[in-house]
């Protein structure tokens, strides 16, 4: 139960709305049901007080408590409705504000299926926690537990008959939840993973059906959804079982009440008019209470949603200066950068130092797994480096804003990121406000021009969720044009060049030669013809870096670089 309710607290603190809509909602919920069984109490007072006001006084008090049970049901409701979507408006700003400043490299280890299953289905059972549930626990504890204070003060004897087994109802349901939200997470955990393994089916049906692999997989996912059965039956066999020994024991509590009475009454020790109260509020007020194990196994369920999207908001983010420095130049400078990812053993760099000015061409090559593409990485603040520094413009780069840092850069990854809207609005993304002229010549340079010519609509053209309409090759000269429309000083291009063909990989090499002049450009290749006229190669061999120079020394050396030309060559 503490954890339940410290989950629900941090929803609240995170969420930080200052409006009170949601306390006044769950109030008066409480009141509509304190209103539903007052009358019971205002009968007994008139019928046991001679000298109680007249019927007609009787009958408005009555009719108060119905319009008061009207009001309360009305503007309760509809304030715990607004109040709470209100706080979730603000938890779920807070949420994708906190995933918009994680590390992107920590991003990369989510499965897209599953964190869209977070910040979605997550956060709508929370949702449900403060719009549906909440409301109609607080009212189905606090009320009776109240009213059976007045009939503690009504008849001593016969008010503990009611509560005397709700201590082991709770004893007994708060134990068997155990059982229960482990059998929650167990199948929230295959529903995770179904997500994430739906995600990669429908992504890569294509290449599955190529290899005579979609069977296969559906196997794989049947057998997925079979232990989604297996969990859910869990669920439903430990929540059921503890719901019904909580209303046994509930239930219970009206054959004791029974059972006294009988007695009382035996020994003619119990007023008609006292047994009458107690006969027709008993149910009422115990009603509420049956209820109760459903809301709370239902609320435990919940929080273990709470659980999950606080582990990713415990994931630090990018920690910002509060006092950013702005960059003196566009040069680049690795001091000494050491890199390990987040569990794994080995090193991705070490030691690793190089100088680059606004004007030069740096290039870095090196066999599969060397660690080229974590330079741009950590330059791009995916990850932050365990040791070294990082300079940009004389400044560290954990010194300024991302907001600095990704101005004065433009990438362009081997992974490309299109979006499904039209070709215009893609490549606008490196420039909102980039005129069509300057869209046009941005993509003329990037050697699209043609291709997006002969497209139905042509930039108006919708191109698919991630450019799906398009070939790999036009997605990845779409995120050139992107990166030269923004014109940035500083230009990081990772595999820019691998999914063109040799005609389109020349205009591209002749653009980017023309807009170095007076940058930075960075360049990770695998293609050694591409890097022939950079000012430095960098040959990384196991995340060291093992030769440097220009292109045709490294040949005459003889070294890595030769050789991975040679194997290129033949």
């Amino acid at each position: 139960m503490h954890g339940l309710i410290e989950g629900l607290r941090q929803v609240v603190s995170i969420a930080d709305t200052r409006s009170p809509r949601l306390w006044w909602g769950l109030g008066l919920r409480g009141l509509e049901r304190a209103c539903a069984i007052a009358p019971f109490f205002l009968g007994f007072v008139w019928l046991l007080e001679p000298a109680m006001p007249s019927l007609v006084w009787l009958s408005v008090g009555l009719a108060a408590l119905l319009v008061a049970q009207l009001v309360c049901s009305h503007f309760g409701q509809l304030n715990s409705f607004l109040g709470g979507y209100e706080l979730m408006h603000g938890y779920r700003r807070h949420l994708l504000d906190h995933v918009a400043h994680l590390p992107l490299g920590a991003l990369r280890q989510e499965r897209i299926g599953q964190l869209g299953e977070r910040l979605t289905e997550d956060v709508k059972r929370i949702e449900t926690i403060f719009t549906h549930v909440l409301g109609e626990l607080l009212a189905s504890l606090a009320v009776p537990l109240l009213f059976m204070g007045v009939l503690v003060w009504v008849d001593w004897r016969l008010a503990p008959a009611l509560l005397v087994t709700l201590p082991l109802a709770f004893v007994l349901l708060n134990r068997l939840s155990g059982f229960f939200l482990a059998a929650g997470r167990r199948k929230q955990h295959s529903f995770m993973r179904a997500a994430g393994l739906l995600v990669e089916f429908i992504g890569g049906l294509r290449t599955l059906r190529l290899f005579n692999r979609a069977g296969a997989w559906r196997e794989g996912l049947d057998q997925q959804f079979g232990e989604i059965e297996r969990h859910s039956l869990g669920v439903e066999v430990w929540g059921g079982s503890a719901i019904q020994l909580y209303r046994l024991c509930v239930d219970l509590s009206l054959v004791l009440l029974l059972l006294v009475a009988g007695l009382l009454a035996n020994a003619e020790q119990l007023p008609a008019l006292t047994w009458m109260l107690f006969a027709l509020v008993a149910p009422r007020l115990l009603d509420p209470l049956l209820d109760v194990a459903a809301y709370l196994s239902e609320l435990r369920g919940l929080a273990q949603a709470q659980a999950r999207l606080q582990a990713l908001l415990d994931i630090p983010a990018v920690v910002e200066p509060s006092q950013p420095v702005a960059p003196q130049g566009h040069g680049v400078r690795f001091c000494d950068v050491s890199l390990r990812y987040p569990e794994q053993p080995e090193w991705a760099l070490q030691g690793v130092a190089f100088a680059v000015e606004p004007g030069q061409m740096l290039a870095i090559v090196g066999p599969s797994g060397a660690g080229k593409s974590s330079v741009l990485h950590l330059l791009a603040r995916f990850y932050d480096p365990q040791q070294g520094r990082i300079e940009l413009g004389g400044v560290d780069v954990r010194d300024m804003r991302l907001d600095q840092l990704y101005a004065a850069c433009s990438f362009v990854f081997q992974d490309v990121q299109l979006f499904d809207a039209s070709v215009l609005d893609n490549v606008r993304l490196g420039k909102p406000d980039a005129s069509l002229a300057q869209v046009r010549h941005a993509c003329a340079q990037a050697g699209c021009d043609e291709f997006i010519q002969r497209l139905p609509q042509g930039y108006d053209t919708p191109i698919g969720e991630n450019g799906q309409r398009l070939s790999g090759g036009e997605r990845q000269r779409l995120s050139i044009a992107r990166a030269l429309l923004k014109d940035a000083p500083i230009l990081l291009l990772d595999e820019a060049t691998a999914s063109v063909d040799p005609l389109a990989q020349y205009e591209i090499q002749r653009a980017l030669s023309r807009l170095a002049q007076g940058r930075t450009l960075i360049m990770v290749a695998h293609r050694l013809r591409t890097v022939r006229h950079a000012d430095v190669i960098l040959v990384l061999d196991q995340g060291r870096i093992v030769e440097r120079g220009r292109h045709a020394p490294l040949l005459a050396r003889g070294g890595l670089y030769a050789e991975l030309w040679q194997q290129q060559a033949g």
